[in-house]
């Protein structure tokens, strides 16, 4: 029996350190191969460093850094602020019936593509906007102004996402005795709650920096002659095909990124609080009437944008001709073949959220389950799987036309499905990780010890503990996936075009209440797939988990 045992053992070894192995093998040739293609690209100059010394040379190059620079910072301060105080709101003020909603309002936004906001700004703000006409005031949104207010938009769901999660995480019991000991409000936050959630901050912090300094959709629908990295890569890849000065702008954009991740993964991610157990809900005091207003404005300043969206794709020529009419829906569905775009746009999106989800469950269960595989090769698989957060879309929809050009795949649905998993792939990694880490740590032991096998482990025991995760992750990578253009928009055909690609085409002809429709019908899909979500988790909500979450 020791001996079968044994043997059992030395089995389960190398087929475990064999499964790890294909998996790095899998995210080094979709993953670190093509960028490391893309770099290559960069400095494929006599000498090296040719290329780079020609574009940052430029002037033009220079002031679009500064640009950058200046709008992703002011923007990405203000999405942080703006989603700290609304989740602080919601999570320690409001009841918890209307909780679910109001959390629904504030990841709205990300359930569009990036260049509807700047489409949502012009109706909004342009020369016969909404608020114009009210006011008379003419704000100047072709430039700066509109590509901050676009961004802020685009980034505050992400940012209330994650400080939404660390307000939960909070200790009541820290308040409760600040509170015996005569300790003031206002004193309490500055003293207990900002010191604990300055991690959280910057968190939120660098995934808007990421966010926003990598994307091209709002300021090319809000830029005018602002000239900022991510329009200077569209126009020399897209409009002058100059790829090799586009891998140097990549390039670019991807050395702040990978600056901002760095500084968040190692000091100040670790500073964060992964754990709720044992942890006391906070016991709010009055929700002030100042606080009310400033959340109502909030609130109106996150419907009002999303209302647009329901309403413009059915008015004539917002603001000229406010007819009401089914002619830009008439003509998406005729001309622009709707329901084709629909079914590449889903099913893309099916086969990203089934295969990210398989890869994440298999990634994040080796490195945190698996105790017989070598830890050394555990933390170089971590550390490549973690490289997908710091790696914008655009420097990777480049990096994969250059390295599979020529390959079976190129020109594919496959192509569009692996890339965005590689895109989407770091935040479901770490989902899963987080969760694995909860699960009693004994539960392999035991199931081995009463005779299962590797496979009935994961599929009998894992996998129905895992069924939440699963779910999220699956909504998570299916969701990114329907809004996605920076990765994906060097790598479509027009036989594999998708909705959201399709909202870029008809903005740059000019219409308008055509590529907002566009933004409706994807929103529509993402709205029910993340209320088939809450159907599903309200539906286990009061299940007890199988297994004890804890440690012995």
């Amino acid at each position: 029996m020791s001996f079968t045992n044994r043997e059992s053992n030395v089995w389960r070894r190398r087929t475990s350190t064999l499964c790890l192995i294909l998996l790095i093998l899998i995210v080094c040739t979709n993953l670190i191969v093509p960028m490391l293609t893309l770099l290559g690209k960069s400095v494929d100059f006599s000498p090296f460093y040719a290329g780079f010394a020609e574009v940052l040379g430029s002037s033009i190059t220079k002031q679009a850094l500064r640009n950058s620079c200046v709008v992703t910072v002011v923007a990405s301060l203000l999405a942080v602020c703006m989603a700290f105080f609304f989740a602080y709101v919601v999570e320690l003020k409001v009841t918890a019936k209307r909780r679910p909603l109001f959390r629904f309002l504030a990841i709205l936004p990300m359930l569009v593509p990036s260049i509807t906001h700047g489409l949502v700004i012009v109706y909004l703000f342009g020369k016969m906007g909404i608020v114009t006409r009210l006011t008379g005031i003419q704000l100047p949104i072709y430039g700066p102004l509109g590509i901050i207010m676009g961004s802020f938009f685009y980034a505050f769901p992400l940012a209330f996402l994650v400080l939404s999660q660390a307000l939960i995480n909070l200790d009541g019991r820290l308040f409760e005795t600040a509170a015996m000991l005569g300790v003031r409000p206002l004193r309490r936050f500055f003293d207990i709650t900002l010191p604990i959630m300055k991690y959280a901050l910057f968190s939120a912090f660098a995934v808007c920096f990421t966010m926003i300094f990598t994307d091209y959709g709002i300021p090319l629908s809000v830029g005018g002659t602002y000239s900022i990295i991510p329009l200077l890569f569209y126009k020399n890849v897209i409009g002058m095909l100059d790829f090799a000065k586009g891998a140097i702008y990549s390039t670019m954009i991807l050395i702040p990124a990978v600056i901002v991740y760095l500084l968040d993964i190692l000091y100040f991610s670790k500073k964060q609080v992964s754990s709720t157990r044992n942890v006391v809900p906070v016991r709010s005091g009055r929700f002030h009437p100042v606080q009310k207003l400033f959340f109502a404005v909030l609130l109106v300043m996150l419907v009002v944008p999303i209302a647009l969206i329901l309403i413009t794709p059915f008015i004539q020529s917002w603001p000229y001709d406010m007819t009401l009419t089914f002619s830009h829906f008439a003509r998406i569905i005729t001309v622009g073949k709707l329901g084709s775009l629909i079914l590449n746009s889903v099913l893309i999106a099916l086969m990203t959220g089934v295969l990210g989800t398989l890869l994440s469950l298999a990634a994040g269960y080796m490195y945190v389950r698996v105790a017989s595989v070598p830890s050394g090769l555990k933390k170089l698989a971590h550390a490549l799987y973690i490289t997908s957060l710091a790696i914008p879309g655009l420097a990777l929809g480049l990096a994969f036309a250059m390295f599979f050009r020529g390959t079976p795949i190129y020109n594919t649905i496959w192509i569009l499905v692996i890339v965005n998993v590689m895109h989407f792939f770091g935040s479901p990694y770490m989902m899963a990780i987080s969760h694995f880490k909860l699960l009693n740590p004994n539960l392999e032991a035991v199931c081995y010890t009463l005779g299962g096998s590797s496979l009935r482990v994961l599929l009998d025991v894992i996998i129905p503990n895992s069924r939440r995760m699963l779910l999220d992750v699956f909504v998570y990578f299916f969701t990114n996936t329907m809004v996605t253009i920076s990765a994906v928009s060097l790598l479509y055909n027009a036989r594999l075009t998708t909705l959201a690609l399709q909202i870029t085409a008809y903005s740059d002809q000019g219409m308008w209440e055509s590529a907002v429709a566009i933004s409706l019908v994807i929103l529509l899909i993402n709205t029910a797939m993340k209320a088939w979500q809450s159907f599903r988790l309200n539906k286990r909500s009061s299940e007890e988990p199988l297994v004890p979450l804890g440690g012995a």
